[in-house]
């Protein structure tokens, strides 16, 4: 609670200070955890997903997004909870991911686990976390400090193509996410590069105002080493929706 308290106390004229005394990590450990991600992003990459009868012969990783606080440039000091949404070539239209998103996260989870890469970085507690939508969670190391990681895989559809579409055509994809008719936030991580650019390319005095409201968020709901995990419960959302006291990833969040 002393960095609650040391929050509460400090004048707005210092509260740049505060956020990169407190709050911003450093550029060496930051560096050291992304280090540790992009060899996961390397095996989504050149990984040959086959096995899973019901996705075809030939799965193919279109593109790996980080997403959440990694992604956006909004991280704060010592979290290291990261997310990757993963466009899968077996994606062809929302109705198709709903089908068979359990089956690719069964295929990333086999592939995952006879990864060399990945168990030399201490690879363990890999398991699918059920919500809105599912997701591989696993947990990796630093290679300097072996500080684990989080990582959150969830497979999507590139409902939005390799390039921005223009007005036409993102009136065509809503009309089929409409009609696709999932559950509230199911698809939101087909739309995770419109929510990570919305704050990635924002000046750094809003990056550091977002650092803030997470730092209250998290203090004042689950104060303490004890509480819960900082993403439990009700939060500030725009897609994912989990059963409370069950830790949720920030695909689906605006900060």
């Amino acid at each position: 609670m002393a960095l609650a308290q040391e929050l509460y106390g400090t004048p707005a004229s210092r509260l740049d200070s505060f956020v990169a005394q407190w709050l911003q990590p450093s550029r060496e450990w930051k560096e050291e955890v992304l280090e540790a991600v992009r060899t996961v992003e390397q095996f989504l990459r050149q990984e040959n997903f086959q096995g899973e009868r019901s996705l075809g012969q030939d799965v193919r990783v279109l593109k790996v997004v980080k997403v959440g606080s990694f992604g956006n440039g909004t991280v704060l000091r010592r979290n290291t909870d990261v997310e990757l949404v993963v466009f899968l070539s077996c994606f062809h239209s929302f109705q198709e991911e709903a089908k068979y998103h359990q089956a690719a996260l069964r295929l990333i989870w086999k592939k995952a686990c006879c990864c060399q890469d990945l168990l030399a970085l201490g690879f363990y507690d890999p398991r699918v976390m059920e919500g809105v939508p599912s997701a591989l969670v696993f947990t990796i190391q630093t290679r300097g400090t072996w500080e684990p990681i989080n990582v959150t895989i969830v497979p999507a559809y590139r409902a939005l193509g390799p390039s921005s579409p223009n007005s036409q055509s993102l009136s065509e994809i809503y009309v089929n996410l409409i009609k696709a008719n999932g559950y509230p936030g199911y698809f939101s991580p087909s739309f995770c590069e419109l929510q990570r650019n919305f704050v990635k390319h924002r000046p750094t005095k809003l990056k550091s105002f977002l650092r803030l409201v997470r730092h209250w968020y998290q203090q004042a709901h689950h104060p303490g080493p004890s509480g819960p995990h900082p993403q439990c419960g009700g939060r500030v959302q725009m897609g994912h929706s989990r059963s409370e006291g069950q830790p949720v990833p920030e695909t689906g969040l605006l900060l």
